[in-house]
């Protein structure tokens, strides 16, 4: 028998064939157009790693635990903690702002989720930016868009850079999963002649609806606890409320113990301070905040803070008197004690009082050289 022939490879598409690939492309328009109505949800990151503190090289007391002298009377101030505003929440030192567009690239993925639950900021004062080279500048219009409709919406997702002069979209810039097309989600858009048009055109793309659907989404499952991580998340802010906790009692306890001259000695006066003593005794942590370097610094800081509040009411009260004495030390240098003597308006039951301000190394004991020194100081 002669051999078959291969079958003859067909110069043109018969019409089954044209028919079956039209149909394959339709329904994958159609399946693209389904997936403009539902919400892509983009699997968040967040590190697992535990707090990050600053660490102090210094040894464990031999003694860490706290004297329980009537600590029950020490009042912990802003207790609630989660009412103080902070600005760069994270983990890492962060020394750059998250919300300049400059910075976006380099983002953390649990930098992204802060930046996303706190919105990007906008310079509403900025009303219209330099111009350029054609006279054209960018317009605080550009943030709202006018519907077919005759309504308004405002575009939350465009932010202006008054740094580069140009115009983000956030979502595109933070949120693209690979290569964004577009200068909106890359380097940023300056073209002011064009600048309406590109807008239009790229609100309207499918990249950009992708990505504020994940936008939104993933701002309200951040609002909610509700990530796919939602257990990791858990377990970093109860580390973070235990740090805060432990950070409010050293400070009451330095507060306690500096205002009664006593010892950093004693017994643990509650559980989280007991928890606290247990995890570095077995050397679960190794910053602890009660070395001596620390303490030190806090004793400075809370000292900074009270002399702050008694310059305020001095200057308050407008006039003042003054209380000077010299003492030599131990090593024989002549020490001046100063004291304000003022009146405290600053409350409703006006009243006098004498606050100690430091004390002033002199060399010299004359009335001259007295009075320079403590105008030197009051400056």
């Amino acid at each position: 028998m002669p051999p078959k022939m291969p079958p003859k490879n067909r110069k043109y598409e018969c019409g089954n064939d044209k028919r079956k690939k039209k149909k394959k492309i339709e329904e994958l328009i159609q399946s693209q157009v389904g997936a403009l109505d539902k919400f892509l949800i983009k699997e968040s990151q967040v590190l697992n790693e535990s707090h990050s503190v600053d660490h102090i090289d210094t040894e464990i007391p031999d003694n860490v635990s706290i004297e329980n002298d009537n600590v029950d009377s020490v009042p912990i101030e802003n207790d609630n903690v989660d009412s103080v505003p902070i600005e760069n929440d994270n983990d890492d030192n962060v020394d750059y702002d998250i919300f300049d567009p400059r910075n976006w690239d380099r983002l953390q993925p649990k930098l992204i989720d802060l930046l996303v639950a706190k919105d990007p900021k906008r310079y509403n004062s900025i009303v219209k930016g330099p111009r350029d080279n054609w006279n054209k500048r960018f317009t605080a219009n550009l943030y709202t868009r006018a519907l077919a409709n005759g309504e308004k919406c405002d575009r939350d997702w465009l932010v202006y850079s008054k740094e580069l002069d140009r115009v983000f979209c956030f979502c595109c810039k933070v949120l693209k999963n690979g290569i964004g097309r577009g200068q909106l989600a890359n380097e940023g858009y300056n073209d002011w002649s064009h600048v309406g048009a590109r807008i239009k055109e790229h609100e309207l793309g499918m990249e950009h609806v992708k990505n504020m659907t994940t936008w939104y989404e993933y701002r309200q499952r951040l609002q909610k606890f509700q990530t796919i991580d939602k257990t990791t998340q858990r377990i970093i802010e109860k580390e973070k409320d235990h740090w805060k906790n432990v950070l409010k009692r050293v400070i009451s306890i330095l507060k306690f113990l500096a205002k009664h001259n006593l010892a950093f000695r004693g017994f643990e006066f509650d559980p989280i301070i007991q928890e606290h003593v247990r995890r570095v005794t077995t050397q679960e942590v190794h910053v602890h905040y009660l070395g001596h370097k620390i303490q030190n610094e806090l004793i400075s800081l809370l000292g900074s803070a009270i002399k702050f509040e008694i310059i305020r009411k001095i200057k308050q009260a407008k006039y003042f008197s003054v209380i000077l004495d010299c003492t030599p030390d131990v090593s024989h240098k002549e020490q001046m004690s100063l004291i304000i003597r003022y009146v405290d308006v600053s409350s409703t039951s006006v009243s006098i009082e004498e606050s100690f301000l430091g004390f002033l190394n002199v060399n010299d004991t004359t009335g001259q050289r007295l009075f320079d020194v403590l105008q030197n100081e009051l400056k």
